[in-house]
């Protein structure tokens, strides 16, 4: 039984193991999905070392392994959707008007906190 559960985990960590392609995200949901899930089933088992009987408290093994799910759907969700959208623009599509802003204002920042504000005016680059 433990040899089938290793060829198992191994076979899932080489089958993952390539990089995701962004234009498959199915792959990375499924990928993060499983990461998570090994992830929470090593931290369930790795537990099992801080309990009296060992063999009477198997069940974390599972509940690590749920939470890892529940993780590696969030992550997942987060990767699919959320980080396609913060890829920035190359200079040359970003709008002239925030390329080319003479005006900029900024917080002046110190070890003691928030000392005040800068503002920036711009009259010619060269």
């Amino acid at each position: 039984m433990k040899h089938l559960v290793a060829i198992l985990t191994a076979l899932t960590l080489f089958s993952f193991s390539s990089r995701a392609h962004a234009d498959n995200p199915g792959r990375e949901f499924l990928m993060s999905c499983t990461y998570g899930v090994l992830a929470g089933t090593l931290v369930g088992a790795a537990s099992l070392a801080f309990t009296d009987k060992p063999g009477d408290h198997l069940n974390h093994i599972a509940r690590g392994a749920s939470f890892g799910l529940y993780a590696g759907i969030l992550l997942g969700l987060y990767v699919v959707y959320v980080v396609p959208g913060l890829d920035i623009p190359p200079d040359d599509q970003l709008p002239a008007m925030i390329k080319d802003h003479p005006f900029d204002v900024a917080p002046v920042v110190s070890p003691n906190g928030i000392d005040g504000m800068q503002a920036q005016f711009t009259l010619t680059h060269f």
